[in-house]
């Protein structure tokens, strides 16, 4: 996983860095990661809210397909 590089993360995003250290490596603590945001989204939907995670095809992401980055370019 890529450092982190934010000033000001959010609170899940601090949660999730503290934990870091609990792990002997980052692949460990990325499957860690993506395990509890995978729980927080189902948490989510008691609320009525509604979240997908955008697919890793092969390692690499599909950004390219990503609804949000085609608007940011219009």
């Amino acid at each position: 996983m890529a450092a982190y590089r934010d000033d000001n993360p959010s609170e899940l995003m601090s949660f999730l860095l503290h934990q870091r250290e609990r792990f002997d490596s980052e692949e460990e603590f990325k499957a860690f990661v993506l395990e509890e945001v995978r729980r927080f989204i189902l948490d989510l939907r008691l609320l009525e809210i509604e979240l997908t995670m955008r697919p890793n095809f092969g390692g690499h992401p599909v950004s390219h397909h990503s609804a949000t980055q085609k608007l940011n370019e219009c």
